[in-house]
């Protein structure tokens, strides 16, 4: 037993000397900045043709479906909007839930 726990002693001291590590490097090394020029070839300049444009006015509206808990269906409440309520939103209520 005694051995088990030098080995466990021995690895926790080494993997504390490579976090320390880790930190004195984050702490002390500081990366020098450069600027980078990349050459972009004309021809990867050029849009290509046809169907691979997307035209962003076209999307299709979101879809937003609230997750079900159980395996029931929502129950629609049968309740008349209240005076003066315009919105056309309906209540569903959760099975098992009043």
């Amino acid at each position: 037993m005694p051995t088990l726990i030098r080995l466990f002693l021995v690895l926790v001291f080494l993997g504390g000397l490579g976090f320390a590590g880790m930190i004195a490097l984050t702490v002390m090394v500081d990366p020098g900045e450069k600027d980078i020029t990349v050459k972009i070839p004309a021809r990867e300049l050029i849009p290509a043709d046809g169907g691979d444009v997307i035209d962003v006015n076209d999307l299709p509206d979101p879809v937003n479906i609230a997750p079900v808990s159980s395996s029931e269906e929502p129950v629609v409440s049968a309740e008349e909007p209240a005076e003066g309520d315009s919105s056309e939103v309906e209540t569903v209520v959760a099975p098992g839930r009043e």
